[in-house]
């Protein structure tokens, strides 16, 4: 069984190997050792709803894909589900995806357990998957996910920052250049970062890019879709190599 490598190491490897999060060509030309793992957070959305988190799991394996083909990042074509309630499975992943159609109903252990994953060095990137059939009715500006979001990471971390990521920001070059935040669908609130002593902990978009993962160019078009894999592609590197 692959052991999951952690951000610490893969910033170990990284730095031995030359390559850079701000230099595309050298991470697209290094060899990166294999361990790396994708993981989608395991959580009760409203009405205890066991079920909600797992929306279209074909998308976050196609990231996978064109992760993989793009660069020499080798992650494991996978799908992990530690849950929120456990600390130590979560803490097995050091860049956790958190996504559903509807709110989440996050309880003292699983507040508790999103703190210490985040302090322990663990990147959270939870998004909206906006549309909610069936909880919410058809609302294509369905921003429940977000909204309860943003009040939950304020109280899990109020010591942090919770503010818009600007364009100049490094997550917009991180590997492909891209000069705005892509949005396939929902209210536009743009990205928010959670930043604490000069760390990006957690990244929360209202954007659904991973609708344009699992059929982007069918219900957004080419470019649209091409820009919702380059985005998460920027950010998964991103949160792996911060070096704070």
């Amino acid at each position: 069984m692959e052991t999951p490598i952690t951000r610490k190491k893969f910033i170990q490897l990284m730095a031995l190997t030359g390559a850079s999060a701000l230099a595309p060509s050298a991470l697209a030309a290094t060899a990166v050792t294999p361990g790396l793992q994708w993981a989608r957070l395991r959580f009760l959305s409203e009405g205890a709803d066991d079920r909600n988190w797992t929306v279209h799991p074909h998308g976050d394996l196609n990231l996978i894909d064109h992760i993989n083909l793009h660069s020499n990042l080798k992650i494991l074509k996978k799908f992990n589900a530690p849950k929120i309630q456990n600390l130590e499975q979560m803490t097995q992943y050091p860049f956790l995806f958190m996504h559903s159609e509807s709110a989440p109903e996050l309880d003292d252990t699983a507040r508790a357990n999103l703190r210490e994953y985040m302090l322990r060095g663990g990147f959270l990137f939870a998004e909206d998957c906006v549309i909610g059939y069936g909880t919410k009715g058809h609302n294509k500006l369905n921003d429940h996910f977000f909204t309860t979001m943003f009040d939950e990471l304020r109280r899990v971390l109020p010591e942090a920052k919770l503010e818009t990521v600007p364009l100049d920001h490094p997550l917009f070059h991180a590997f492909h250049r891209l000069n705005d935040w892509p949005h396939m669908q929902g209210a536009p609130h743009g990205p928010w970062s959670l930043t604490l002593r000069g760390r990006m902990l957690a990244l929360l978009s209202p954007s659904d890019l991973h609708c344009g993962w699992a059929n982007g160019v069918k219900w957004f078009g080419a470019e649209k879709a091409d820009a919702a894999f380059k985005m998460a592609t920027n950010i998964y590197i991103h949160a792996m190599t911060q070096n704070a």
